[in-house]
């Protein structure tokens, strides 16, 4: 007796799941970049101002610089947390 060989083919996965619902939903709609940009222009002006002001604490690490410009730009005006 000849052994015989099986063939098996690979048939493409079904579409059902697509097609009923199923699966990752994405979040409704909403607000395109509100508060996400108010973050990120509120980022750039505190980079600004510890670019800005790093001459003043050269003599410390670059660690320390940021923990004092921090302190500093609390306080700052032109924090846009102060002016509100």
């Amino acid at each position: 007796m000849a052994p015989t060989a099986t063939t098996t083919t690979k048939t493409a996965p079904s579409k059902t799941k697509a097609a009923n619902g199923s699966g990752v939903k994405k979040a409704p709609g909403g607000r395109k970049g509100g508060k996400n940009a108010n973050a990120k222009n509120a980022m750039v002006k505190m980079q600004a101002y510890f670019k800005a002001h790093r001459h003043e604490f050269k003599d410390l690490p670059f660690k320390e610089q940021q923990k004092e410009l921090g302190k500093k730009w609390k306080t700052a005006p032109e924090n846009p947390k102060v002016s509100a």
